[in-house]
Parts: C-alpha cells; structure tokens; sequence
C-alpha cells in the first residue's frame, strides 16, 4: 500500500523508473482503485491538464495523485481553524509552506536526473510526473491563496512558480483560477477586512516591558536610514505600536525609507510583539508609503528580505539590547 504517492513517485529507490509492472497489472489495480474526491471546501485551482490519460497506467497513477491531493488539501484547511490563535496559524504556515515548496524542489531534480521533461510528455512515465508536478503547485497556490497573511515569504503568481521552480515559460499552464469561487472568497474577505477596520479594536500587542528600548530603536532607525518622513514623528510610531487600541490613534505615519527596509525593520521587531505582521499594519489604515500611497500586507509580502540597509539596520539592534 503506497502511503504518500508524492514522495513515492520521485523517489530514487521506489520512484516511477524503478516501476516494472505490465498493463494487464495496472488493469487490475485501477479497477480495484476507488476515487475518494470529497474537497471540505471548494478549491480555487484546477488542474488544466493538456494530455488525455490514455491507458490503465496513467489513470491508475492519475486517480492516486487526484486522491492524495485531496487528502493534502483537507489537512490543510483543517490546519487553520477559525477557532485557533494567530501564533498557532503562523507556525502552521511556515511548517507546510517549507513542505511544499520542498516537493517543488525535488521533483523538479528528479524530473532533470531522469530526463522527465515537457518534450517526452507522450511518454507515460513522462506524463505521470508532469500530472504530479501540477498538483504539487496547485497545492502550493492554494497554501498561499489562503493563508500566505501568516508567512513573510513573496507571493507569486502561476507564471512565476513555473518560472522559479522550473525554469518553463508556457503558452498555456497546467493550473487554472477558479475564478467563480475566488471572486466570492475575496469578496467575503473584503467585507470581513471592513469589519475588522470598522471595529479597530486590536493592537500589536507590545511584549517587553521596556517601552523606552523601542524608542531608542525608533531613534537611531530614523537617524540612520531616514525611517520617517519629517511629517511624522518618531514618537508618533513609538506611540501606535504600543496603543492597547487603534481607535485612540489618527496620527498617520508616511515612511521615508524604502518599503524593502521597513519590512526588514519589522521582521526585527516582531518577535517583541503578539500582532506585528503586515495584515493587522494594512489593518490600521495609518501607514503610508514614501510615495503617499496606502501601504497594503502585498506590498510587505512581495518584497525581498536584502535590503541596501540590511547591515546598518542590524548593527542598530546588536548595539541597543
């Protein structure tokens, strides 16, 4: 009984090329295959696959990929219960985000050691890995879809996980948008994100007794790479990120420094918080971009994580402890 088809099938001892089996075998294991499809919740990819699952191989290997992927998907939304604290949901998140991104890692290596490229798709081997390999990113779409507010790591589009992981530029990809069930998520989002900015009633939840330390990080920060802009005052910041309540602020904050450096700045600070993350910063309504512009959770999410002032912004902290 294969436990995970995904680590079997690229595996280099029980892998799809050590398999020697006939047709007439796989006749009679993919009759004897049921297909235990039941999504707890309506996935917002499909798989959009090009080539026709001819033969009783490539339905046998299609049918435990589709089963295997349904079991990943369901323990990942059991993974984020409503219910469960946002420290819980960020640990989660990293845990399966280095798992997923790890299958796309290692089958792309084993599609490059035994030569299982898009050119020999015809061939069956060939098709069983490509078909794993399009639902491993649609697995790794719908982690980040849904949750990627409790990781730190850039969001990227369906182009880009091919681009990145895979090094293919495509006509036309194996992974689709639902656009149907987005549309209604991102529309339910968007009324509950009004909600929570309606209520304003959360706060970043400052965890060192020293208030003083973090005024002193503000300072030389502002000193050394221009945090702020002169419209804004380091005490205006200091201020906000220790309010036990958004309502109680309207002082907006405009950064001077680039959005690279500041969210760099908030990977440093935010273990000193229960609630520093770019969600609950767009949350707020009070941040603004050098430019004027609203700073969203996408634009902390897309950036990378070298800043040009990566050195000067560590040196700050090593020195004020």
């Amino acid at each position: 009984m294969i436990k995970d088809i995904y680590a079997s099938l690229i595996s280099i001892t029980k892998g799809i090329h050590k398999d020697t089996k006939n047709e007439r075998d796989y006749k009679e294991l993919n009759n004897k295959l049921k297909n235990n499809i039941a999504y707890k919740t309506p996935p917002l990819f499909t798989i959009n696959f090009s080539e026709k699952d001819f033969g009783d191989k490539r339905k046998y290997y299609k049918k435990l990929i589709d089963n295997e992927t349904c079991n990943k998907f369901n323990k990942l939304i059991d993974s984020f219960p409503e219910n469960t604290i946002e420290h819980e949901h960020i640990f989660n998140y990293q845990i399966i985000f280095n798992q997923f991104k790890q299958n796309l890692i290692d089958i792309n290596n084993y599609i490059k050691k035994y030569n299982y490229d898009r050119d020999t798709i015809q061939n069956e081997d060939t098709f069983i890995i490509q078909y794993l390999k399009a639902n491993m990113i649609l697995l790794y779409l719908e982690l980040q879809e849904r949750f990627a507010k409790y990781g730190d790591e850039n969001i990227l589009t369906i182009k880009e996980i091919y681009k990145y992981f895979f090094n293919e530029v495509l006509n036309e990809y194996d992974i689709i948008k639902n656009y149907l069930t987005t549309s209604n998520r991102v529309k339910s989002n968007s009324n509950t994100k009004t909600t929570k900015k309606l209520n304003k009633k959360v706060s970043f939840g400052y965890l060192k007794e020293d208030k003083n330390w973090l005024l002193k990080i503000l300072k030389r920060l502002q000193f050394t790479i221009d945090l702020l802009d002169t419209s804004t005052d380091v005490e205006d910041l200091h201020k906000l990120l220790l309010t036990h309540n958004f309502n109680q602020i309207e002082k907006k904050i405009y950064l001077d420094c680039k959005t690279t450096e500041f969210k760099y700045v908030v990977n440093k600070l935010k273990r000193h918080f229960k609630n520093l993350n770019p969600t609950i910063i767009e949350a707020t309504g009070l941040f603004y971009t050098k430019s004027g512009k609203p700073l969203t959770a996408q634009n902390l999410y897309s950036k990378n994580n070298n800043p040009l002032k990566k050195e000067s912004i560590d040196n700050i902290f090593k020195q004020i402890q």
